[in-house]
């Protein structure tokens, strides 16, 4: 094979050598989760009360479309932030740092509902957390496993002295981001209108 198109092979390659990264972001969203069930051994019942009614309160005068236009925002904010990240050397601790905190978070709200609500905190974890969670998590998994990837392969075009293939890695960056976007989308209107309903029905129970 021609030296020249083993060597543009190799880096056009490269984006796609790392997927140990998703295992990488597993494990930090799994060790996030486990930090976040200790962490809340050490909060106060009553403390334990009043943040576990948060996860469960719904306004009366609560309206979905302003919901839904709330939460799609905050998410496309978080899928540019960790986007940007990717697009620097340091980027990687950063993005690994986002995606550990939003397992601390998913595993902190998992212990409350169970030192609240017992058994009935199992129903609640399906019925609001899931859904509020679900596209989220699916959305930060893959523009962090994209950022990383992207702050890697520039961290190897630095110290090789090669040339970024910045066509071939603009196009699966925008791919990712595309499927982030309707992500974050599905995710906004499923808690604007099933979300809220769930939380209702829990309440109920």
């Amino acid at each position: 094979m021609n030296p020249l198109k083993r060597r543009y092979k190799h880096r056009s390659s490269f984006i796609h050598k790392y997927h140990h990264v998703y295992i990488f972001i597993t494990i930090l969203v799994v060790s996030g989760f486990v930090m976040g069930c200790i962490g809340s051994r050490f909060i106060e019942a009553s403390d334990i009360e009043s943040l576990s009614s948060l996860l469960t309160t719904v306004g009366e005068d609560v309206e979905a479309y302003r919901f839904f236009i709330n939460q799609f925002f905050l998410g496309i904010v978080l899928i540019v932030i960790v986007f940007l990240f990717g697009t620097s050397l340091a980027g990687i601790p950063i993005i690994s740092f986002i995606v550990f905190t939003k397992g601390v978070q998913i595993g902190f709200s998992c212990a409350l509902f169970i030192c609240t609500y017992q058994f009935k905190g199992l129903l609640g974890i399906f019925l609001t957390l899931v859904p509020q969670v679900f596209f989220d998590v699916l959305a930060l998994y893959l523009i962090s496993a994209s950022a990383i990837q992207c702050s890697m392969y520039i961290c190897y075009s630095t110290t090789n002295r090669e040339k970024l293939d910045l066509r071939k890695l603009m196009n699966n960056l925008l791919n990712d981001i595309f499927i982030c976007f309707l992500l974050v989308l599905a995710g906004s209107y499923l808690k604007a209108t099933l979300g809220i309903e769930f939380i209702k029905l829990f309440n109920l129970i």
